[in-house]
């Protein structure tokens, strides 16, 4: 009797763990369920990206092959010139900007006493500032000299025309040639690259000053249409030699306007405008500046693996 009553006990216990088992586990699975699966912040929400205008097209392609790779990504880019992209940057209003150069130190520090982050430069291609003409022109150079002797002058003899004051462009060619502009000096500015392109069809001695991302992709229809009508001129430089704004001379720092394209992040933790800073320097963000017939910053060795089948005896 002792032993029916000691088994009944056994089963009783046993039947009581697996239904406490049973319902700890549902529980724990419900409270699974209620847990949100946390996401890494560069793989959803939305950006605004600000650039200067004459490497749009460039931030765009970059742009939409990350939001092919993180579709729960939306990446709005908005244009702005250099120098007042700068300063909105620095004050803490942008978190990512493509622009030709990184913050002075001054700049970093105001940014820092600002918002307390410590921003990132990083490059990721070589772009140049180029010089066009009307493909009726019968040119295909133009000198630094010339470039000096006409380009800030109230009577010039050729008339050099900016995409617009303060753009990436105007610092370049100020920085290479160390200009400064004279007061009350005159500068012909169009507003935008494809308005100096219709420039210098209709003055057809004129000679535009625009970005080579604008004119670097060659598949583009808008691009072959363009190079229909105005033409790309080399630099002469100060030893009498034609310099053209290909990859190697810019590679190797030939072409004398050559300049870098920087990513700036202003960013607290990993988010979108890291992640695309880390995909623009990846061997398929590289990919894609060459495809925008741009010299990438980074130069991956190319891997060719061949198999061989070694004869049997």
């Amino acid at each position: 009797m002792i032993r029916k009553i000691s088994i009944i006990s056994a089963m009783m216990i046993g039947l009581f763990t697996v239904f406490n088992c049973k319902k700890n586990n549902e529980n724990t699975t419900k409270a699974e369920q209620k847990t949100p699966v946390k996401r890494a912040l560069h793989e959803y929400g939305d950006l605004t990206m600000t650039v200067d205008p004459s490497f749009k097209n460039l931030a765009q392609s970059l742009a939409d092959m990350y939001m092919i790779d993180y579709p729960d990504v939306k990446i709005k880019i908005n244009e702005e010139i250099e120098e007042k992209a700068i300063k909105d940057f620095y004050e803490g209003k942008i978190p990512l900007l493509m622009l030709s150069k990184p913050l002075t130190k001054a700049q970093q520090q105001h940014l820092f006493d600002k918002t307390r982050i410590n921003y990132i430069a990083s490059p990721i291609a070589l772009d140049a500032t180029i010089f066009i003409t009307s493909i009726d022109n019968p040119i295909s150079t133009v000198s630094i000299n010339d470039i000096k002797n006409n380009l800030y002058h109230n009577q010039p003899k050729t008339t050099f025309v900016f995409d617009h004051p303060n753009s990436s462009n105007y610092n370049t060619l100020n920085d290479k040639l160390k200009l400064s502009v004279p007061a009350n000096s005159k500068i012909t500015a169009m507003g935008t690259a494809e308005k100096v392109i219709d420039y210098v069809q209709k003055d057809k001695k004129a000679i535009g000053i625009i970005g080579l991302n604008v004119l670097s992709d060659k598949g583009n229809p808008k691009v072959e249409n363009y190079l229909r009508n105005v033409k790309i001129l080399a630099v002469t430089n100060d030893k009498g030699e034609d310099i053209e704004p290909t990859n190697p001379n810019l590679r190797n720092g030939i072409y004398p306007f050559y300049r870098e394209i920087y990513l700036l992040k202003n960013e607290i933790g990993f988010g979108i405008g890291a992640g695309y800073s880390r995909f623009a320097g990846s061997q398929r963000g590289q990919k894609i500046v060459t495809r925008e017939n741009l010299q990438p910053y980074y130069l991956y060795k190319r891997e060719v693996r061949l198999n061989i089948d070694t004869p049997k005896s």
